[in-house]
């Protein structure tokens, strides 16, 4: 990040930011012309200005603004909070268990998960070779090419963040764009499928998006249980129907020039390291069942003090 961009954001934004947060925070509860608003419910519209101005700015990472909005909460509108601030007057307070409990949301859970087979799948190349052999079928004609790139983003997109799907294929498919000539307007359209794909794919499961998983809490919360199969059951055929129609949208709106297309999506060539336990290596030898003659002699020092396993 350049000093000049730095300067900007704290010399400029954050002042202006902190100004605004002090000033919504500090008014009069009659300021805001909301019939019985408490002190409490007041300083909660505070943090939300301060959160959503910072995140828009990115005066600080995204992330460490989330939590200093969770530690000025505990401080300032929770039961176990600063004593001043925590009086029973301003306001019902919101009970401390409530705002820690955010950490483990099971809806947090549900997306942790997800993002840790995205960030897997990315490291060991799952994502490409996938990938690779999935746009295969679909050879060589564009408007077969557009319908691979829509069905498998759209896939992609019901287990993986939108975000990390859309610059995967947009990897795929720069060198692809490169080559079609440039009054092609099919560029438009396989350029328009990632977006579009992503977005309708998401749909498809919970963890799909972030609006999905959030909905089914609600429901859930309403006595009205949605299982994982049974939203996918009834939204895939759904997605299926809008990804033929977009295909056909796309098609009409921005018709191919080109005959045909060449994806060429690299191989995976990053392997993993390390050898798997049953390689043979030597840190299976103390594990072993079955003594051979002088093993004691051929095994090393320090491995003599673990006991033997058979």
């Amino acid at each position: 990040m350049s000093t000049g961009k730095l300067n900007l954001k704290y010399c400029v934004f954050l002042p202006i930011v902190l100004a605004i947060t002090i000033f919504l925070w500090a008014v009069p509860v009659s300021f805001y012309g909301i019939e019985a608003l408490t002190v409490v419910q007041q300083r909660v519209i505070a943090l939300f200005v301060f959160a959503a101005l910072m995140w828009i700015f990115e005066i600080i990472p995204n992330w460490t603004t989330s939590l200093l909005v969770i530690v000025i909460s505990l401080l300032t509108v929770s039961d176990k909070g600063i004593g001043y601030f925590c009086n029973p007057q301003f306001g019902t307070l919101v009970g401390f268990k409530s705002i820690m409990s955010a950490f483990a949301d099971p809806v947090v859970m549900l997306f942790m998960g997800g993002f840790v087979l995205a960030i897997m799948a990315e490291k060991y190349g799952l994502d490409v070779t996938l990938a690779r052999y999935l746009l295969k079928p679909f050879g060589t004609n564009p408007k077969m090419v557009l319908l691979g790139f829509l069905i498998v983003i759209a896939v992609f997109s019901m287990f993986m963040s939108n975000t990390a799907t859309a610059a995967m294929m947009l990897a795929f498919l720069a060198p692809v764009l490169a080559a079609l000539p440039s009054d092609d307007k099919g560029k438009i359209g396989l350029s328009l499928s990632i977006p579009v794909a992503a977005n309708l794919g998401g749909i498809g499961t919970p963890i799909g998006t972030p609006p999905n998983a959030t909905a089914v809490k609600f429901l859930a919360e309403a006595g009205a249980d949605v299982t994982f199969g049974e939203w996918a059951m009834r939204m895939i055929p759904y997605v299926l129907i809008m990804l033929l129609v977009a295909w056909l949208l796309l098609q009409f709106f921005f018709p191919f020039k080109a005959k045909e297309i060449k994806l060429e999506i690299p191989e995976n060539k990053r392997k993993m390291t390390g050898r798997p336990w049953w390689s043979g290596s030597p840190s299976s030898a103390p594990f072993c069942c079955g003594r051979r003659k002088n093993s004691r002699a051929s095994t090393p020092t320090s491995w003599r003090s673990f006991p033997s396993a058979c």
